[in-house]
């Protein structure tokens, strides 16, 4: 029971989407060649994040060897695996602690609560431990090489028994606060708090990779940032680790001591055989309260109230489009999976500057001065040239945070089992279509004012020698630009979704974070943002006009794409 429970709540997990690259070798050469294209993609993102990591790794253990340490080397690498999963893993409950009626009806069938809160926790670990093993994996090779221990079959299972221990130990420790916390304070069962909650670690992990990017930039550049900074670092891991018993089991099972072995095994067994059946009860009670659905008993008085009520109709499109927004809005996996982006992204791009400056020594008044030094220096021709650049690097800034809210590529499959529901509204289709539309178009609104407003704050603080119309001339061209190009990949994702939407899931997360027309959304965009800038740069003349042609040949394809899309959209919607 246990099984088919996990299976049924792992259906449409990021480790079953994968039957769908498999499966794509059985449908002919169109299934083989997206299937070979996604296993290209695959290896490529991994394989610059695998090359990244090794390298701290390998800088790692390079500096605790030279100071004799490098027995702490699976220590480190154990509690860094740890924070990486204890981040998503606490993203991901967030997003998923309570998933809708689907998971209602599961709770309704013969489980018992520490069945149904095993096969939970279960599907949590398989999906958020992965990359904090993975991690591991690469510390713990090179330690392993530099060492000598490759050849020890005993470090093998050290290591399979340390990955599997530590990681269902940060597991059940992100859902036990979260089942203390609701279930001792039933107010704060709000899915919307929940979304504040991804909210934050997703700023806060932001913020963190603005500090990655800088440090790894400065050890490249300033070789005496490892030795002060990361050695730091790694020096006060070195001290917490060493004061905690626990921990030091790590370096001795990967050592091939048998104790260690035997200890770390006996932890993981506890905590899947003892305690997560043992809380199984409490996550059930602290899940009463988290329904959007509400009754409340209304009193005579009250109910004259509100049928005398004066209301103001509103239009059946408003209506729809509230109705999206909040689907969305109200959603953690949606939200933090998509609009939030389009907020982050300026956040990230900032930090990974400002953060790379400060940590080199610079104050940010000795940069603004340094900057306005270098601008009052250009000549009127160069002068053309920044309006030009930073025109196409706002255009830019706004596709891309604009269409990576992902709502164009998730239209239906959003919906899910509900889009029946959405159906049988009496609504014309071709006006759900449009509300698809505006909506996401909406991001890449928000997108452009954030361009505007960074471009604006930039012009006042470096006293650029520009007058306002040539402001006001980059702004329209940033607009121009980034809604005519975003048009067209708004109705290219559209149709992604329209061909193939994913409406048979039973957690949110499967529609937005594990749903592969997300993928190809993305690749869609990076591609076509690289190669307008390809085409700007390399071909067209340097001048706002040019983008202002751009914009007209990208309004002249959309138009006739987009007549189509909505024609076809709505025949389809009737066969979903």
């Amino acid at each position: 029971m246990l099984y088919k429970l996990f299976k049924i709540l792992n259906a449409n997990s990021l480790s079953t989407s994968f039957g769908t690259i498999t499966d794509g070798f059985k449908k002919g050469p169109k299934g083989i060649i997206k299937s070979l294209f996604l296993i290209l993609a695959f290896l490529y993102v991994f394989g610059v994040m695998i090359a990244m990591y090794s390298l701290y790794m390998v800088g790692t253990y390079k500096y605790l060897a030279a100071n004799g340490n490098q027995q702490m080397m699976p220590l480190i690498s154990m509690l860094v695996a740890v924070a990486v999963i204890m981040f998503f893993g606490f993203t991901s409950v967030a997003s998923t602690y309570y998933t809708g009626t689907g998971e209602e009806f599961l709770m309704s069938l013969p489980f018992t609560p520490g069945q149904f809160f095993g096969a939970k926790f279960a599907v949590s670990f398989v999906s958020d431990a992965v990359m904090g093993i993975g991690m591991f994996a690469i510390s713990s090779f090179v330690y392993g090489y530099n060492e000598g221990l490759l050849t020890n079959p005993l470090f093998y299972l050290g290591f399979l028994v340390s990955a599997i221990a530590f990681s269902v130990a940060a597991v059940f420790i992100i859902y036990l606060l979260f089942i203390l916390v609701l279930y001792f304070i039933p107010p704060l069962r709000n899915k919307k708090l929940l979304t504040v909650v991804a909210t934050i670690l997703l700023i806060a992990f932001c913020m963190f990779y603005g500090l990655l990017n800088s440090s790894v930039s400065l050890s490249f550049s300033e070789p005496e940032f490892v030795s002060e900074k990361i050695g730091s670092s790694i020096d006060w891991l070195t001290n917490f680790g060493s004061k905690n018993a626990v921990f030091m089991y790590i370096a001795g099972a990967l050592n091939g001591k048998i104790i260690p072995i035997l200890i770390l095994a006996a932890i993981a067994a506890g905590i899947l055989f003892g305690l997560v059946p043992l809380v199984g009860t409490m996550y059930m009670k602290s899940l009463n309260g988290f329904s959007d659905v509400k009754a409340k008993k209304l009193s005579a008085e009250k109910a004259e109230e509100v049928i005398s009520k004066d209301v103001h109709a509103k239009s059946v499109f408003h209506a729809l489009f509230v109705r999206d927004y909040r689907n969305v809005v109200r959603e953690p996996a949606f939200f933090s999976n998509g609009p939030l982006f389009v907020y982050l992204f300026p956040v990230i791009f900032i930090l990974s500057f400002g953060i790379g400056f400060i940590m080199a020594g610079e104050g940010i008044g000795q940069i603004l001065a340094a900057i306005k030094e270098s601008v009052a220096e250009l000549t009127p021709e160069a002068l053309g040239s920044v309006k030009y650049y930073v025109a196409l690097i706002g255009a830019g800034f706004t596709v891309f945070s604009g269409t990576f809210a992902n709502l164009a590529t998730t239209s239906f499959s959003r919906e899910g089992k509900s889009l029946n529901d959405l159906k049988a509204m009496p609504v014309k289709f071709d006006m759900i279509v449009k509300v698809k539309f505006w909506h996401a178009m909406l991001y890449v609104g928000i997108a452009a004012v954030i361009s505007i407003i960074i471009i604006g704050i930039a012009y006042v603080l470096l006293e650029v020698p520009l007058s306002f119309t040539d402001l006001i001339s980059v702004w329209v061209s940033v607009i121009l630009v980034s809604a005519t190009v975003s048009l067209l990949l708004i109705f290219i994702d559209m149709f992604i979704d329209t061909v193939h939407p994913k409406l048979n899931w039973e957690t949110p997360m499967a529609a937005s974070k594990q749903n592969f027309n997300v993928l190809w959304s993305m690749l869609l965009s990076m591609t076509t943002i690289g190669l307008v800038v390809v085409l700007l740069v390399f071909v067209l003349p340097k001048k706002l006009y040019s983008l202002v042609i751009l914009s007209c040949i990208y309004a002249i394809i959309s138009a006739p794409v987009g007549a189509g899309y909505f024609r076809y959209a709505e025949k389809k919607l009737k066969e979903m």
